[in-house]
């Protein structure tokens, strides 16, 4: 057999690696302040269990690894650091639910475990490692942070933290978010000795030429406290969708040639030029906003029209919100979303408001929510604009009665939403070719003009290249889909058929 005619084995799928390192010290009983009145007071404990199970959610969609090490006198793995899938997602919950706090705070015997989890063979460490702490650390008995005080025999025994957290080639987010600020005891973060160790993880990583980034950020209440460990934007389906593998091969043909027309007439649906330019849009500036960071896109999919499980224990007053929606209790629901706005990014808010006065036949108040919220989308940085962009526009064409943007859009949506955990390296060259058909809008023009002008010919001859290449380009991914995976294929047949409609 020649070399070239081996198979070469498929490229890896590098997945994500997240480890949570909880506080379960005694203090951590203690109740938040709700400045909304909305929930009232919680524990911190309590808010900090909703965002894991928020968390855990999200690892399972997306294929993610996840791990947690919680502390108290000592620091112990709870969950070793695994994939999280649909089987053994209920017995981590049931271990999430008996979390119980006590004793002191190893905080640094903590992040140190944390690190261990997310250690490679080759000994760099690699993922996010995000701690949540409500004090100081009072107990560590293998490890020693950067401190302004003279070591003792004792202390000078430890193994010093920073070198082991960040060992050269490694490649790690660290992200502390401390609850409370004060020197005294039980009353909080000690912000001290957690801007120290920020400090010194920065100036290793620049030293040492290590990809790294550290942040520090404090919170005082329930909301902020769950909004740090977890921000949402989630959404539901609309009514009368169905499956690309469901669709009969004359069905997908029908809607591919009606998406094609969104494609070939732009004048007439703006809804594409609009998602189209809003992701060539700079970043937005550094001091644009504040609070949490970007939301992600996370569609609940209604099994018999029923909600998943625990869904406000993951997703808080939001999760209140499409409880009451997907039951068609429209007023509660935004009641419910007004009682929380102060919880929610207002991305999230405005989209939701949308979704409501729509389903509650309200055209022209649902125009003008979702107005606010492309305004809102334009302030995410670039590499998030893509899916809230298409949640967007999906809604955009609904309230403009667009049935063929509505479909072209759905269909991208639904593809990225499908694919995206199992064959992330398809649906992102998937999304590629996407844009490449929205390019294809303008030249697609200049080909219907026809005529002898020498800049019309260019355009049409420009279009004609453009149109082969994606073909091939197609054609490539055709070839790499060995699995036969009948997502992949249905998406594959609606572009084919975009395009030729495209010629």
């Amino acid at each position: 057999m020649l070399a070239d005619e081996l198979e070469v084995p498929p490229t890896p799928v590098v997945r994500p690696r997240h480890v949570l390192v909880l506080d379960l010290s005694k203090s951590m009983l203690a109740p938040l302040p709700d400045p909304t009145g909305v929930q009232g007071e919680r524990r911190k404990i309590e808010v900090a269990r909703t965002a894991v199970y928020r968390i855990l959610e999200n690892a399972e969609a997306t294929g993610a690894f996840f791990g947690l090490v919680t502390f108290t006198d000592t620091a112990r793995v709870a969950v070793p650091l695994t994939e999280i899938r649909h089987e053994n997602l209920p017995y981590i919950e049931s271990l999430i639910s008996m979390l119980t706090p006590s004793g002191r705070s190893a905080i640094w015997d903590g992040i140190a475990l944390g690190a261990d989890l997310l250690r490679k063979p080759s000994g760099e460490v690699v993922g996010t490692l995000v701690l949540v702490t409500d004090g100081w650390d009072n107990a560590s008995s293998r490890f020693r942070a950067p401190t302004d005080e003279p070591l003792t025999p004792e202390t000078s025994r430890r193994i010093d933290l920073v070198p082991h957290v960040l060992p050269n080639a490694s490649q790690l987010t660290l992200r502390i978010i401390g609850i409370g600020s004060g020197s005294e005891r039980d009353k909080g973060v000690d912000s001290g000795q957690m801007n120290g160790l920020v400090g010194q993880m920065r100036g290793r990583a620049t030293g040492a030429g290590i990809a790294a980034e550290v942040t520090y950020q404090e919170v005082a209440t329930s909301t902020d406290l769950f909004a740090q460990m977890v921000n949402s934007f989630i959404d539901i389906g609309y009514e009368g969708a169905r499956p690309l593998e469901d669709l009969h091969p004359e069905e997908l043909a029908e809607h591919a040639a009606r998406a094609a027309k969104a494609l070939k007439a732009p004048n007439e649906h703006a809804t594409i030029t609009q998602l189209r330019n809003r992701k060539d849009l700079p970043p937005p500036p550094a001091d644009a906003g504040t609070g949490p960071l970007p939301s992600e896109v996370d569609v609940l999919e209604l099994q018999g029209g029923t909600l998943p499980p625990h869904l406000k224990e993951r997703y808080g007053p939001l999760g209140e919100v499409v409880e009451a929606f997907v039951a068609r209790d429209y007023a509660t629901a935004m009641n419910r979303l007004f009682r929380a706005q102060a919880l929610l990014p207002a991305l999230t808010r405005f989209y939701w408001e949308a979704r409501i006065h729509y389903a509650r036949g309200e055209v022209v108040e649902a125009a003008r929510s979702l107005l606010h919220a492309w305004v809102e989308a334009d302030r995410l940085p670039p590499e998030a604009r893509g899916r809230i962009g298409r949640r967007l526009a999906l809604l955009q064409s609904r309230i403009q009665n667009d049935s063929e943007t509505e479909t072209l859009v759905r269909f991208m949506d639904e593809t990225q939403h499908r694919l995206e955990r199992k064959e992330p390296e398809l649906s992102h060259e998937l999304d590629g070719i996407f844009d490449r058909l929205l390019e294809l809008r303008t030249t697609y023009q200049l080909a219907r003009v026809g005529g002898s002008d020498q800049s019309l010919m260019e355009g049409a001859i420009q279009h004609e290249n453009s149109v082969e290449e994606i073909f091939g380009l197609l054609q490539d991914i055709r070839l790499k889909n060995t699995q036969r995976d009948p997502v992949a294929d249905g998406a594959l047949d609606f572009m084919e058929i975009c395009l030729a409609e495209m010629r």
